[in-house]
């Protein structure tokens, strides 16, 4: 790329002298073109803003429309979706102005692109439709093979395999015919994709192997980059777990390196798919997160419309793990089967209630869920002891917040939880546990997930005590507003608490080996710090 950007400046710098070279435009969009090819984003899109301001200067609107067409392509890659869109628009109405119907249909397909990435398929099916329906009138193979390609990779979306396979087969006929081995390769690892997804993973390897070496002929690392990915999901469907990883990765790095945001993300994803069956959580959540941070940036500039379904698919995941964390922890203390799901319920209320958003409510349930995490280093026998704890078990109980914090350390979170696993056990007046934290220092989540904690535990069986009644754990509750818990976040918690009457009656069977004594309720209320 760098002789042949060499060659291309030598011709401007020609024309500028008063040669009969092509316009500066054409040009400036080849250099452009050779910038993104490795991967200087930046100089490409500067490239093309000189080649749009002087096609414009001219009056020419097929060299304006080549250039917006270049410059929708670069936002393209980004997943920089609007301002691709804008960019499509404005070139598709600049190429039928100049009467330059390849370009125009150039344009509408971009336009289809983008619309399938949104997950409107049906809009991104009409595109892609009525730019091959142009292209083919006008007889334009080169263009006619992408547009086929595009419109193989949509339908792969919509599920129909065999409209799929026809369209990649009748684009990688035409690449083949007039010899371009770049096209040649992306048909490749598309129809590789469609292999895989159809679980013809040996038909999916073969693809993919073929598309990777010609990859590595042409010095392409954007198709190399999805080669890997895909190739990371065939090793990790086969059992090859590590070699699956090592592909991943490679993706990954790629798509970094080339400012791929979608094959990251999508790598990412499936790495986290990878350490799911790896049993390897805190490498999954980091996938996960980093993951859902990048759909998330691209929701935001409200480039990408069907991100919401991809986030939710990784949201749910984030909670199917905080359950099962939640359920490793119950597994380990009998009295508290669904303690950590109903603390959540009640917690989610209350902070609906203080007014958390949606988003914030997602991600304070799954901090809820894991803020007894700690107790997974407590042994089963102290936690299960229905006398009095020694002051060497009773510090043990007390470490849980810290480690707990600890045992998240290398995780990162979409929202910070942190501050519910470390201080729930804080009190209003500075009188609890682990830092002695008072009033408004306490993070709000933590003052919301104490009341929700105390009141399931109180109205719960548990080894040292009977479930107490809704009314009978208020009556305790209301007398600690003001020392153990924000009156504040507690007003808001009575506007919502008859609703939990029921459930606490549900909760107040115990369990038949459970000792009969009632205790008194300020030794309730201790039992549950």
């Amino acid at each position: 790329w760098a002789p042949a950007r060499a060659l291309l400046e030598r011709a401007l710098r020609r024309r500028a002298r008063g040669g009969e070279d092509a316009p500066p435009y054409a040009m400036l969009g080849a250099v452009a073109r050779t910038h993104l090819l490795e991967g200087d984003v930046d100089a490409a899109l500067s490239c093309l803003e000189a080649a749009l301001a002087s096609a414009e200067a001219s009056g020419d609107h097929a060299g304006a429309g080549i250039a917006l067409n270049g410059q929708a392509i670069v936002f393209i890659q980004l997943g920089r979706f609007d301002e691709a869109e804008a960019l499509s628009t404005r070139a598709r109405a600049a190429a039928l102005a100049a009467g330059e119907h390849d370009l125009a249909a150039k344009a509408a397909g971009n336009l289809g692109i983008i619309a399938s990435i949104r997950g409107d398929l049906a809009a991104a099916l009409r595109h892609i439709d009525d730019s091959l329906a142009a292209l083919r009138r006008l007889g334009a193979p080169n263009t006619l093979a992408y547009a086929l390609n595009n419109r193989g990779m949509l339908l792969r979306r919509l599920e129909r395999w065999s409209d799929a396979a026809d369209a990649f087969d009748e684009a990688l006929h035409m690449v083949e015919a007039i010899g371009d081995p770049t096209g040649r390769a992306l048909v490749l690892v598309n129809r590789a994709d469609l292999a895989v997804a159809r679980g013809r993973l040996d038909d999916g390897d073969t693809e993919a192997s073929a598309a990777g070496a010609l990859a590595e002929q042409l010095d392409a690392p954007d198709i190399r980059g999805e080669v890997r990915k895909l190739q990371g999901v065939i090793a990790r469907e086969r059992g090859d777990l590590a070699g699956a990883e090592a592909l991943l990765l490679a993706a990954e790095a790629i798509a970094d390196e080339r400012h791929l945001p979608l094959l990251l993300a999508e790598a990412l994803r499936e790495r986290a798919e990878l350490h799911h069956r790896q049993g390897r959580n805190r490498d999954l959540f980091q996938c996960l997160n980093r993951s859902h941070r990048l759909f998330e940036q691209m929701q935001a500039r409200r480039d990408v419309a069907d991100v919401d379904g991809r986030m939710a698919s990784l949201e749910d995941e984030f909670l199917r793990l905080a359950r099962r964390w939640g359920d490793a922890i119950e597994a380990k203390d009998r009295f508290t089967q669904g303690h950590c799901e109903r603390v959540a319920d009640l917690a989610c209320a209350i902070a609906e209630r203080v007014g958390f958003d949606a988003r914030a409510l997602f991600w304070f349930r799954i901090g809820a869920l894991l803020h007894d995490v700690g107790k997974l280093v407590v042994p089963p026998e102290v936690l299960n002891k229905p006398g009095k704890l020694t002051d060497e078990e009773w510090a043990l109980v007390r470490s849980h917040p810290t480690v707990g914090v600890e045992m998240l350390a290398d995780t990162e979170f979409p929202w910070d939880v942190r501050p519910i696993v470390e201080s729930h056990h804080e009190r209003w007046d500075g009188r609890g546990y682990p830092a002695g934290l008072a009033g408004e220092a306490i993070p709000l989540v933590a003052r919301v997930l104490c009341i929700a904690d105390v009141y399931d535990a109180l109205t719960s069986a548990r080894s040292y005590k009977r479930a107490l009644t809704h009314d009978e754990a208020m009556a305790i509750l209301r007398q600690d507003v003001g020392a153990q818990f924000d009156p504040a976040v507690f007003a808001r918690f009575e506007e919502i608490a008859p609703e939990w009457r029921a459930r606490a009656a549900g909760q107040s069977a115990a369990p038949a080996d459970e000792p009969p004594a009632v205790v008194a309720a300020a030794e309730a209320a201790d039992a549950v710090a």
